[in-house]
């Protein structure tokens, strides 16, 4: 009993701006490296980004393929035939090649996607409903961070297995090789260089980041860019918040909608000066993000001073915890709200209790109490509120007993 009231003594009231720090990262001159990020413990890692060239997705259900293409990777899909083609692969035209990228509003379509063509179209494959594999039904000219150029055949995905192989555009040096997500399926990508030929296990675990900064490709004014900016991870939404005028103290969230695209931080939360030729940050923008365990954290940008040294600079503020338990002894046991959010004025307030008699009460942001119902009964129950109309945001619902008390938070839509 005595761990468990530790730990529930651990949890914070909710409140706003209860974690306020100054962050840094540095992607190092000319943006060599990626760090990613998490909210809640800081940089987790800070690699370097020029050694790999494939990221294949370990995801069950995901055969993406990315390329590195912020570093340099180029991807042509070959325009003159198919894998029949392997050994007669002619590059003589290909100044006239269209080159594909990888989206940067989705980590799960990667440039070997783009040319999907209907729903068992992987891009670079056929996928079978029968043998469940990919089969690679395309050739590709890749130029790689290092600046080779190679012939590729994605071959096939099968049993999580990729199997592929690359050449010079004349076919010597032929490489066969494989990736297999059974080792990785903690992470989001394995990483493989063609210029090393091999395997690279360089992206932390997915639910240990939130947010990467690093160098990608983005359409800017309808031309595809390298940009430096930041990407969120799968899983963790994000909004952006313009023209406050103090956006390090705004914090009504609930009025913007929150996207689960990559790139809604993105690069342009900065630009170029070309009076002092230095960058300057958008002082009237801020992001709200819900990271991967539903916390929310806001997001300043204060300074970037670019290639020279790739220092990245930002304000970070935990805007809100969901439970708070006080008192030297516990009778409440489990305590539950739905539907959460509501848009109606029905709630259900589920919860185990020992105590005969107890309260629920009802607060907004500000202290104020909104509503007040007594709960009779100990054990296990259920029961069922009208609750007065109440305002769109986040209230405090408590439930009190003669030896402790509990509180969640209620969204009201």
């Amino acid at each position: 009993m005595n761990k468990i009231l530790l730990l529930l003594l651990s949890s914070i009231l909710l409140c706003f701006n209860i974690f306020s720090q100054n962050q840094s990262v540095s992607l190092l001159p000319s943006y060599t490296n990626q760090s990613f990020f998490s909210l809640e413990n800081g940089e987790t890692a800070n690699l370097n980004n020029t050694d790999w060239d494939l990221a294949f997705s370990t995801a069950t259900m995901s055969s993406s393929i990315r390329i590195n293409a912020g570093m340099g990777t180029e991807l042509y899909s070959y325009p003159l035939g198919d894998t029949a083609d392997w050994n007669n692969f002619n590059s003589s035209n290909m100044s006239n090649w269209l080159p594909i990228y990888n989206s940067d509003t989705n980590w799960f379509i990667g440039a070997f996607d783009k040319n999907s063509t209907s729903m068992f179209d992987m891009g670079w494959g056929i996928y079978s409903m029968i043998t469940h594999h990919v089969t690679g039904d395309s050739l590709y000219a890749i130029k790689t961070v290092g600046g080779d150029w190679k012939k590729l055949w994605i071959q096939k995905l099968a049993n999580d297995e990729y199997t592929f192989k690359y050449a010079n555009l004349d076919g010597s040096n032929e490489v066969n090789s494989t990736v297999s997500k059974t080792n990785y399926t903690s992470k989001n990508f394995v990483y493989y260089s063609i210029d090393q030929n091999s395997i690279l296990d360089r992206e932390p675990n997915s639910t240990d980041w939130d947010i990467t900064f690093t160098k990608y490709i983005t359409p800017v004014q309808g031309t595809p860019y390298g940009v430096t900016g930041v990407l969120s991870n799968s899983g963790v939404q994000v909004a952006q918040v313009d023209n406050v005028p103090d956006p390090n103290s705004y914090s009504d969230y609930l009025q913007h909608t929150m996207t689960s695209e990559i790139n809604i931080i993105g690069y342009d939360w900065k630009s170029f000066d070309m009076s002092t030729f230095s960058y300057s940050v958008e002082p009237y923008r801020c992001y709200f993000i819900k990271d991967q365990n539903d916390k929310i954290w806001r997001i300043v940008f204060t300074s970037f001073e670019g290639s020279s040294t790739g220092n990245i600079e930002f304000n970070l503020d935990e805007m809100t915890s969901s439970t708070f338990i006080s008192d030297n002894q516990i009778d409440i046991s489990s305590f539950e709200i739905f539907p959460n959010p509501i848009s109606d004025n029905n709630i259900t307030v589920v919860y185990d209790i020992l105590s005969n008699e107890s309260q629920l009460e009802i607060f907004s942001i500000t202290g104020e109490k909104v509503y007040n119902q007594v709960l009779n009964g100990s054990g296990f129950q259920a029961k069922s509120f009208i609750l007065p109309n109440l305002k769109k945001g986040i209230y405090l619902v408590k439930v009190t007993s003669s030896k402790s008390s509990i509180q969640k938070k209620l969204v009201v839509q």
